[in-house]
C-alpha cells in the first residue's frame, strides 16, 4: 500500500478572507452594487481582483465608514 499523502491546502487567499464582495458591501451601505462599482472606479475605494471577483478589503470599507458622510455625493 502507499504511504498517504497530506491533503492539499485548501486554506481561502488572505484578500478573500479579509476584504468584501461587491454585493455583501452594496447590502451593508443600502446601495445598488453599480453605485459600489462606480465608486470603486472613481478611486474612491481600493480593490483585489480574487478568481475573477471583485473585493473591496475590509479596512478599506471601515475607513470610508468612519469618514465624515461616507456616501454623501457618491
Amino acid at each position: 500500500m502507499a504511504p498517504m499523502k497530506s491533503p492539499p491546502n485548501h486554506e481561502p487567499p488572505e484578500e478573500l478572507e479579509q476584504s468584501i464582495t461587491l454585493t455583501h458591501l452594496a447590502r451593508r451601505w443600502k446601495v445598488s452594487r453599480r453605485k459600489v462599482r462606480r465608486m470603486l472606479q472613481r478611486g474612491k475605494l481600493p480593490f483585489v481582483q480574487v478568481a475573477g471577483q471583485i473585493r473591496v478589503p475590509v479596512e478599506a470599507v471601515e475607513a470610508f465608514e468612519t469618514s465624515k458622510n461616507p456616501l454623501q455625493n457618491k
